[in-house]
């Protein structure tokens, strides 16, 4: 990615607070592109936004929303913040998952299951 081709760019990123996600976001971000974040942990959310920002040295390419990738109304939010703040959106990353509760197969109560749906599979259709 080149810079000079990606200002004004926008990409949205889910699990974007820590690991493969933040760093993902903060290349984007390096190479001129706008970032709307995304994790349902607020204050981890918010310092990975803080860390990218003040790398960039511009906090105005930043932004981020709060919640589970599995509700849908956090999912319109994220484009809807994309869309006001930024314009547009060129990419979007699906890069939140769980792997859920740690137990044997016959011991996973469908709840629990579900949720693993919602947040991979869900998610990602939203």
């Amino acid at each position: 990615m080149s810079s000079n081709n990606n200002n004004g760019k926008v990409a949205v990123l889910t699990g974007s607070s820590r690991g493969i996600g933040k760093a993902i976001a903060n290349q984007f971000v390096k190479n001129g592109y706008s970032v709307v974040l995304n994790a349902r942990d607020e204050g981890d959310l918010k310092k990975a936004a803080d860390d990218i920002a003040k790398e960039a040295g511009n906090s105005q390419m930043v932004s981020y929303i709060a919640g589970d990738i599995s509700e849908e109304n956090i999912c319109i939010s994220l484009i809807q913040e994309a869309v006001k703040r930024f314009g547009r959106v060129d990419v979007l990353i699906n890069n939140a998952g769980i792997s859920g509760v740690s137990k044997k197969i016959n011991e996973i109560a469908s709840d629990d299951w579900d949720y693993v749906i919602d947040v991979n599979l869900k998610g990602a259709f939203l």
